[in-house]
């Protein structure tokens, strides 16, 4: 039971420092859940650490409102009044405007809701599609670094943002799905890359974020309660969710904060260096332990038949047992 609740605050406190951070969350999620299965012995199904994860998630997206908790609520008071003090920004057609840029970018995922979900799936049997799509993250990171170096210059604010750029950046957020690849770093290179300011590419990243996950949560709280026990959602289980996804609310709230210190720098290339070596490591666990592409036969890969069986998950090997998910496609990216 002490184990339980040391794994459930760890993770709250890795998904709020890596969730809005161009890292991937989900991807050091899985990692650190498979490490506490090998130092237990056991683990949880599928269904089980995925609604966790977006429980999780909810926590940091709480976070982006609170950190633009003045901005939201200037919005709003400009979207349904005519307040004369009200800044030009939060006037009804700037606020209009922006509401339509990030409903634009959401766009692009509903065809992939829709037709290419199953062929991202088949993606999560392979053991190096994870440190493949850390390096994608990292080359990305390392070519907008190159581009955006020195101080921030004029770039295009919300005004200036055009419908094909949200397009773009929505398009963006596609990749975000592949294993090892950050939804917040996508969507950022690309803001930057088309020109937007650094603070502005921050903000519309972190916005477009905020229905991509509600959606979520919103389909994980039905079948939650349609069923619990299928999520294992005891009184201990949800006691120690909620503790966790106020943890990763705090510590997310802390990463914002990060992130935009960081972005206004410059220095996205920390992170292409981090994910580097992570890939390194990653690839190297693998090829010690004689890893492949075919994950579908073990039994503790996640998408495998004993975690849709419900079967008893036997101990793993290490704690990147042959098999194993680095990323899952389903929860919301960072």
């Amino acid at each position: 039971m002490l184990m339980e609740w040391i794994e459930a605050l760890t993770l709250g406190v890795v998904q709020g420092v890596t969730e809005f951070l161009p890292v991937s969350s989900d991807g050091h999620l899985l990692v650190f859940q498979q490490l506490f299965a090998w130092l237990t012995g056991s683990g949880r199904s599928g269904a089980e650490n995925l609604f966790f994860d977006i429980m999780l998630h909810l926590g940091t997206t709480c976070a982006i409102l609170y950190h633009y908790r003045g901005p939201v609520r200037l919005g709003i008071r400009g979207l349904l009044t005519d307040d004369p003090e009200v800044g030009p920004d939060f006037r009804r057609p700037m606020v209009a405007r922006v509401l339509g840029l990030a409903l634009v970018a959401t766009l692009p995922l509903v065809p992939f809701a829709l037709f290419l979900k199953d062929w991202v799936d088949g993606l999560f049997e392979s053991q190096v599609a994870a440190p493949i799509g850390f390096l994608i993250s990292a080359a990305a990171l390392a070519l907008v670094s190159l581009k955006t170096r020195g101080p921030d210059g004029h770039g295009r604010g919300p005004s200036e943002t055009t419908w094909l750029d949200a397009l773009v950046i929505g398009s963006a957020q596609m990749l975000a799905p592949l294993p090892g690849v950050s939804r917040s770093g996508t969507t950022i290179v690309a803001a930057l890359l088309l020109g937007l300011s650094r603070v502005w590419a921050v903000r519309f990243s972190l916005m477009i974020a905020v229905p991509a996950v509600l959606g979520a949560v919103a389909h994980e709280m039905k079948g939650a309660i349609e069923d619990p026990s299928r999520l294992g959602l005891t009184p201990e289980r949800v006691a120690q969710t909620l503790v966790a996804t106020v943890l990763a609310g705090m510590v997310g709230y802390v990463a914002i904060l990060w992130l935009i210190r960081v972005v206004r720098s410059g220095k996205l290339w920390y992170f292409s260096v981090y994910l580097v070596g992570l890939a390194v490591l990653v690839l190297a666990l693998v090829t010690a332990k004689g890893g492949g592409s075919d994950g579908s036969g073990s039994p503790n890969a996640l998408d495998g038949p004993a975690w849709r069986s419900g079967a008893d998950v036997p101990a793993a090997s290490g704690p990147l047992a042959p098999g194993d998910d680095l990323d899952r496609p389903d929860a919301p990216r960072p």
